[in-house]
């Protein structure tokens, strides 16, 4: 045991006495909470900044979790937001750039990122929302073609960046010249990996909810 300091008054000892149990509960919180006093967070061995900066406004980590792909692990997903939220609907509403990061933890080339892509934005989609969407589908699909491979730690940022649109960049090199003005076509990319047909564990994790 450490000595009794003489020195300070009650009031300290009250103070102490109720830190302990304070720090214990916020230990069992998920990782999120902790990780707003770190510079990054380790998600299946991969480190992923809390922070991130799109065009000029700073986005806090608000979840991130693994994608897999049939038996492997493709990437890890990141979502960053001017402001912690915990559901779908919230942050689909929310007046502010979004950023969707995927930390790549397999080689894939580009006719299978397009593949997997369209599969999952056609998912996600309504058959509605799809067709009047085929032009935007159809840039994105373009994006896509600029790059012919990807590879194990890469990093894909797709960005909607109001006033602007979707801009998409592999480390740190943007794709396309011209952004996507289109924020429809970005909630679609949203609940590609919040939306209900994604596993229940990786959808939690980005929205805050799952145990780190």
């Amino acid at each position: 045991m450490h000595p009794v300091e003489p020195n300070l008054d009650r009031r300290q000892w009250l103070g102490l006495s109720l830190a302990a149990p304070l720090a214990a509960s916020l230990g069992a919180l998920a990782w999120p909470v902790q990780a707003l006093a770190q510079a990054v967070v380790k998600v299946d061995g991969v480190e992923v900044p809390t922070a991130t900066t799109v065009r000029g406004k700073k986005l806090v980590l608000n979840g991130a979790g693994v994608r897999r792909r049939g038996y492997y692990k493709s990437n890890i997903v990141a979502l960053y937001l001017p402001e912690r939220l915990t559901t779908l609907d919230a942050i689909m509403k929310l007046d502010g750039p979004r950023r969707i990061q995927m930390l790549l933890l397999r080689d894939f080339s580009q006719s299978t990122v397009s593949r997997i892509f369209l599969a999952d934005f056609k998912q996600a989609a309504t058959d509605v929302e799809f067709k009047t969407l085929i032009n935007e589908v159809a840039e994105i699909g373009a994006i896509y073609n600029n790059v012919k491979r990807v590879e194990q730690g890469d990093k894909v940022n797709i960005d909607w960046q109001p006033g602007a649109g979707i801009i998409a960049s592999l480390n740190d090199r943007q794709l396309n010249e011209k952004p996507i003005n289109n924020e429809l076509a970005y909630q679609i990319y949203l609940r590609m990996f919040m939306g209900p047909t994604v596993p229940e564990e990786l959808r939690n994790r980005l929205l805050g909810l799952g145990n780190g």
